[in-house]
């Protein structure tokens, strides 16, 4: 962040409107919200837990928070939720890991494409498309015993979703901050997120993603700054949208599922 700003403290962000950054971020939290609730729902049907909407968004915004300790304390809180309600460890460990995998796959997949339509980079867009395939494969192979055709092809376009929100959205607010960048640019970023996440280490990938955000940006001729510069504001705006969600799902009333 401090690189970043000092590369930009001539640049001048005096039109730039703080209540539209928040405003953007908090129209992209519903969607958010629905694709994360839906992919903890289709966890839990993977190995046969059935998790009310009001449910799933909620265990998935405490998950959220979970992921701002120095380790993946997300997936933990998930699996912890799936096995006591029912779920077999191996089940609820592979339907996170499958998540995860195909989270990345779809980011993969989508920026290889964006890197050949959008920059011509054939060998690197290929290169993406190719690890996005190999991911693939490798999420198919952990899918949980349980699961149906229905369930893994809800699956993956929810993660598809996801990518396509999460680029969608760096995109509008490194408009806003004056950046040349059209959305087939920022789809190239789509991985960042995923891979961020993946590393583990970094709490809910800070750092990581706007650094692999400015890396990519050189590769389509953007300016790796400002977009380093969009990908640290577009946290922060988020977290701040986020926020009434995650107090009423870390102190709301826990509404818990009734054995039926």
């Amino acid at each position: 962040m401090f690189v970043s700003w000092k590369a930009w403290q001539g640049a001048q962000f005096d039109d730039v409107s703080v209540p539209a950054l928040i405003a953007v971020a908090a129209f992209a939290v519903p969607l958010v919200l629905a694709a994360d609730g839906a992919e903890f729902a289709i966890q839990g049907a993977m190995v046969g837990v059935h998790l009310p909407a009001v449910e799933s968004v909620r265990q998935v915004s405490r998950a959220n928070v979970a992921n701002l300790l120095p380790l993946p304390g997300g997936p933990v809180l998930r699996h912890r939720v799936l096995a006591s309600r029912g779920a077999t460890q191996r089940g609820a460990v592979r339907a996170q890991l499958m998540t995860g995998v195909w989270w990345l796959t779809c980011g993969m997949t989508v920026t290889g494409v964006a890197l050949i339509v959008a920059a011509d980079r054939w060998w690197i867009g290929g290169l993406g498309l190719i690890v996005g395939l190999v991911f693939g494969g490798i999420g198919w192979t952990i899918r949980p015993r349980l699961a149906t055709a229905g369930q893994l092809a809800l699956l993956m376009t929810v993660e598809l979703v996801k990518v396509l929100i999460g680029a969608t959205r760096l995109w509008i607010v490194a408009l806003l901050l004056g950046a040349k960048l059209g959305w087939l640019g920022a789809l190239t970023t789509a991985f960042s997120t995923p891979a961020a996440a993946a590393l583990g280490i970094f709490p809910s990938g800070i750092g990581a993603r706007e650094a692999l955000v400015g890396g990519v940006a050189g590769l389509i001729g953007a300016d790796a700054a400002l977009l380093f510069l969009a990908a640290t504001i577009e946290r922060v705006v988020a977290t701040v949208a986020m926020l009434p969600v995650l107090v009423w799902a870390m102190w709301g009333r826990s509404r818990e599922l009734s054995a039926l």
